[in-house]
Order: structure tokens, then sequence, then C-alpha cells
């Protein structure tokens, strides 16, 4: 039987990264870790969320932002 919570270690076999990866990211806020919640002390995922969020980035729902600097319209020429 699969449990429904896991924890980091868990969470790493999924994602195919590791432990400190996971800790790391999850410190630094990264946008490709899915939503945890604290049971106690420990950090825990639903495994169906983790599924959700997974199928949810192959759609690109979560994908990152692209960095830059933002867009200027271009100036329009006038003849007079």
């Amino acid at each position: 039987m699969e449990p429904e919570i896991i924890h980091i270690p868990e969470l790493a076999l999924m994602l195919g990264r590791s432990e400190s990866a996971i800790r790391s990211a999850r410190q630094a806020g990264a946008a490709w870790l899915p939503p945890s919640f604290m049971q106690g002390s420990r950090v825990c995922w639903r495994v169906s969320t983790v599924r959700q969020f997974l199928q949810e980035c192959e759609s690109g729902l979560h994908a990152p932002r692209r960095p830059g600097r933002k867009r200027q319209t271009p100036p329009t020429l006038t003849t007079g």
C-alpha cells in the first residue's frame, strides 16, 4: 500500500533530485517544488498533490518566468 503522505526522501525519489536539492529549493521558494505542509516539525507532501502538480507542470502551467527587461513600445514615426 502506497503512503498518502511523503517526506523529503520520498519526494526526492519521485522527482529524481537529491534530498539536499529539495531542502535548498524549499528554503529558496523554488517554483518547481510542489506545495508542502508541516506535520509537527516535518515537511510533508500529499502524493496526490505531487502527482497533480507534476501533471500541471507537464502541461505548462508552472513554467518559470523568463528573466529579462520589460519591452518598451517603439516610438511611432510621424511625417509632417
